[in-house]
């Protein structure tokens, strides 16, 4: 490996570093105090439907 293949591992190195940091910067202020509540009775709706037919046929 020489220097111009060892300066570009280093450098994309860098770049990956920094692209994960602002990535949970954003999530750390943005998303970590979002939450979703989820009740079994609207999964099994979404999931199997509502029993009835909404067909238009």
């Amino acid at each position: 490996m020489n220097f111009q293949d060892k300066s570009l591992v280093r450098k994309l190195a860098v770049v990956l570093l920094i692209k994960t940091a602002v990535l949970m910067a954003l999530w750390w202020f943005f998303v970590r105090d979002q939450h979703v509540a989820v009740s079994g009775d609207a999964v099994a709706t979404q999931l199997l439907g509502s029993g009835q037919s909404n067909n238009k046929e």
